[in-house]
């Protein structure tokens, strides 16, 4: 006896790359597109937000109680464009949602002065890991907190040796750190400052 196939009745919905591919498959003029933009590049900072609570795992009435709000209310800021939040808004929102804000004023720092910034950020993080190290007496934490440190020198060092191999070979280069070649160790002041190779 031989058994037919019967063909599915359903279909599979289609999937799309991002909400602005079905807002386009779904558009009924490009007109409803370009709003479409329009509205989603004004909201650059309220659709952080909103994934941060995402990510926090809250719903608006956990934040609206949080911010001692209504649901309606962060319903609203939700659905506000960037320009009519103010700082307090953005700092309340991101203080019930365990968000931070990293807020900057002044000139505009070249790349020299961020990568020194964050060399300040970095030892100063580093610090107060080392501290808690010292400071526990669970022999896991500071187990985990001394292999954590081996593991960030090892990616520091890599990091500063694959970016240094990037730079221009000078015929009379004096810097402090030098690189002898793809095999070579990285020697930082004339002497190798480990045995890792770059």
């Amino acid at each position: 006896m031989k058994t037919a196939t019967i063909p599915s009745t359903t279909t599979r919905p289609k999937r799309f790359a991002s909400v602005r591919d079905l807002v386009k498959a779904t558009a009924a003029n490009d007109e409803q597109v370009r709003e479409f933009d329009r509205r989603s590049n004004g909201a650059v900072i309220v659709n952080a937000l909103i994934r941060t609570r995402a990510a926090a795992g809250i719903t608006q009435a956990d934040v609206a109680g949080k911010m001692d709000r209504t649901q309606s209310a962060v319903s609203k800021l939700e659905h506000a464009t960037d320009a009519s939040l103010t700082l307090q808004d953005i700092a309340s929102y991101l203080h019930a949602t365990g968000g931070r804000l990293n807020l900057g004023i002044g000139k505009q720092p070249n790349r020299v002065q961020r990568i020194k910034e964050l060399a300040i950020c970095l030892k100063g993080e580093l610090e107060a890991l080392a501290d808690l190290s010292s400071n526990s007496d669970d022999p896991s934490i500071r187990q985990s907190i001394n292999g954590f440190f081996g593991e960030a020198w090892f990616n520091l060092f890599e990091i500063l040796c694959a970016t240094s191999s990037r730079l221009p070979q000078e015929p009379e280069d004096t810097s402090p750190v030098k690189l002898l070649g793809p095999q070579s160790a990285c020697v930082l002041g004339g002497r190798k400052a480990a045995k890792a190779f770059c």
